[in-house]
């Protein structure tokens, strides 16, 4: 006895179901994915402008999200404080490599920092370090403008509000000098500079 081997309509419809399940399992695969990774930051900061600079994530009165040549736009306000729609960027980034010299690279791709004019258009960039450490004191510019900072989230409150942010220091040379331990007064003064985010100008602060 003789069989011939066919495929019934059911059949058909079966091996395609699970074709498209199989393609939408990829995308979400893919697409977790590719969400794990930080996106690429660039951080356009007022001519001259040295100390503690924050970016405060998800603020309803923040700043419209902005994007150029595929990485978050940051344009810092002369308070050094912005608030942003933009939720809190965190993530990894890939090393393939375990060498200072590489990580140091590795994170100048992802992390540009740039003095601007009034108008924010960029007119010098700053030499960016991940985090301020000994073994990264030689990638320090002695006689520039570095910043140093990773996009680690901290929370900053005053009792009553809150914000998620990253935050960065700008300095001379190849030292960097801040208060490891926040006093009241210190406190106070970051809190009036997040309150007045729009409006402060930091410049009197530091052209002194």
């Amino acid at each position: 006895m003789e069989y011939n081997a066919f495929i019934t309509p059911s059949s058909r419809r079966f091996r395609f179901t699970r074709v498209i399940l199989l393609i939408v399992l990829s995308v979400i695969f893919n697409s977790c994915l590719s969400g794990s990774h930080i996106d690429k930051e660039l951080f356009y900061i007022p001519d001259g402008m040295e100390g503690k600079i924050f970016v405060l994530f998800d603020c309803e009165d923040g700043k419209p999200k902005k994007w150029k040549d595929g990485k978050r736009l940051y344009e810092i306000p002369f308070s050094g404080v912005l608030k942003t729609k933009f939720k809190e960027n965190t993530g990894y980034i890939t090393f393939k490599e375990e060498s200072i010299a590489y990580e140091v690279d590795k994170y100048r791709e992802w992390v540009e920092f740039h003095y601007v004019d009034d108008e924010y258009n960029p007119v010098r960039k700053i030499n960016y370090v991940p985090y301020y450490a000994s073994d990264y004191k030689s990638y320090l510019e002695k006689s520039g403008i570095n910043a140093t900072g990773t996009n680690a989230v901290s929370v900053s409150s005053n009792g009553e509000d809150e914000y998620t942010n990253t935050h960065y220091y700008i300095f001379s040379g190849d030292s960097l000098t801040y208060e490891t331990k926040f006093s009241p007064k210190k406190r106070k003064e970051e809190w009036y500079r997040i309150e007045k985010w729009d409006t402060y100008d930091y410049r009197n602060k530091w052209k002194n």
